[in-house]
């Protein structure tokens, strides 16, 4: 009897102890991070293929919606998304670069958690005014000679370490709207690669429009993929311009990875 009491004691105590001790920390699961950013040629691009700003915004708005598809997918509070637009140095031009592209910036982690949800139709709401806002200045003159040309040889020399993520757990993508040349001046085919890597950037050029026949296309192709291969750039894509609605449908499949990159 004294025997089983003794048990019963310890298996007690031994109950009461496990009860004080900590609880393991829980465990949060990291969802996987898609970071946009879009890279705008605004030069004279814009003024001359028909209606460009208008695709261009239709073709952001469009990055736009698949944003907050993710942020959605990811439940709100889980999401950890961003989307940036940022301009391609444009020397002269007289755009408050720094203004619209803090305008034309969501990062879901900055926003507190109750107004991730409630404050979705705000922010996108904000998001389309702004853009609408850049490319009416953007859009000063009718005379192509007016407008200086948009460096993305520079930005990606010198801009684009500052807002790709590092992070493990973030995948990055690159929209470049632009008509196809990347470097301002003469000799657009001497691109020297830039002193940053960018491991597991996806790259997506859109609106590619050459101003000359035949060749032109090709040739254009043809510098775009050596120098990504010597910038050490895996996956990317180049999208001619053509109708908007093929356009959208193929930037949809690649950032949902139903389209493969080029490798």
């Amino acid at each position: 009897m004294m025997k089983q009491s003794a048990i019963l004691i310890a298996t007690a105590l031994l109950g009461m102890h496990a009860c004080n001790m900590p609880k393991p920390p829980e465990t949060k699961t990291i969802k996987e991070k898609h970071n946009y950013i879009i890279l705008l040629d605004l030069s004279d691009r814009i003024i001359v293929q028909p209606d460009q700003p208008a695709r261009d915004k239709e073709i952001i708005k469009h990055i736009y919606s698949l944003f907050e598809d993710k942020v959605r997918k990811d439940l709100y509070i889980k999401s950890r998304d961003e989307i940036k637009v940022v301009i391609a140095p444009q020397p002269g031009s007289g755009l408050p670069y720094d203004v619209y592209e803090e305008r034309l910036y969501v990062n879901m982690e900055s926003i507190n958690n109750f107004q991730r949800r409630k404050g979705e139709e705000l922010r996108r709401n904000a998001f389309y005014a702004n853009l609408d806002s850049l490319y009416t200045k953007a859009e000063f003159s009718k005379i192509p000679a007016e407008y200086y040309g948009a460096d993305i040889w520079k930005y990606f020399y010198e801009d684009l370490n500052g807002d790709y993520s590092a992070d493990t757990m973030t995948t990055n993508f690159l929209i470049i709207l632009t008509d196809g040349y990347p470097i301002v001046g003469k000799d657009k085919a001497k691109l020297q690669p830039v002193k940053h890597r960018f491991p597991g950037l996806k790259v997506i050029l859109v609106e590619a429009a050459p101003r000359e026949k035949d060749m032109e296309w090709d040739h254009i192709l043809e510098m775009w993929s050596q120098w990504f291969k010597e910038t050490g750039i895996n996956d990317y894509i180049l999208i001619k311009r053509k109708a908007i609605s093929k356009e959208k449908e193929q930037i949809t499949d690649i950032i949902q990875g139903k389209l493969k990159f080029v490798d």
